[in-house]
């Protein structure tokens, strides 16, 4: 997992000389964004492989290309392999973006929802180590395994469903190993 960060994070710094040309973030408000908030950004992605995210996270920067890539690949749905990559030469997009034409069903997604690909795009370019924290975080917490509880009546000195009721408020405990 630590790997894959350092792998987005060493794509994303490799590909710096293109983030300057970037379109600068949209909108007056140039706040910071929360942890949570930059986690229910980058949560549609982060079930993508690490390179395939530092290619979405790069495109995202580029919103009007992404736009044009996924109309392309919408009106060449049969371009593959060598000639696709003449096709994508004769254009100026960025190499991230390239790169995505070869995912479809992701490049309509991010065309598709162009308000979420422009913050996206902000927070890379705003906030990038927070973002790729965030996706760290949204995987640690999809991997862990969801908590049950038991529930306790004090004054029964009983767990439910042995007592189905309690005239107080049930405690709620951690379920204990048997």
């Amino acid at each position: 997992m630590r790997a894959g960060l350092v792998l987005i994070g060493l794509v994303i710094v490799l590909a710096a000389p293109t983030v300057p040309q970037a379109q600068p973030p949209r909108g007056a408000d140039t706040r910071l964004l929360k942890p949570e908030e930059l986690e229910q950004i980058v949560a549609p992605i982060v079930q993508y492989p690490d390179p395939l995210v530092a290619q979405i996270f790069m495109a995202s920067t580029y919103p009007l290309q992404v736009v044009e890539a996924a109309r392309f690949a919408k009106a060449n749905p049969t371009l593959k392999g060598a000639a696709l990559n003449e096709e994508l030469k004769k254009r100026s997009w960025d190499d991230s973006v390239k790169a995505l034409v070869s995912y479809p069903q992701l490049l309509e997604m991010m065309d598709r929802q162009l308000e979420w690909t422009q913050k996206l795009g902000d927070a890379v370019l705003a906030q990038q180590k927070d973002t790729l924290d965030a996706v760290q975080r949204v995987r640690a917490k999809a991997q862990r395994p969801t908590q049950s509880y038991w529930y306790y009546c004090p004054s029964a000195s009983a767990y439910y469903p042995t007592t189905p009721t309690c005239p107080e408020p049930w405690v709620k405990v951690p379920p204990r190993p048997q």
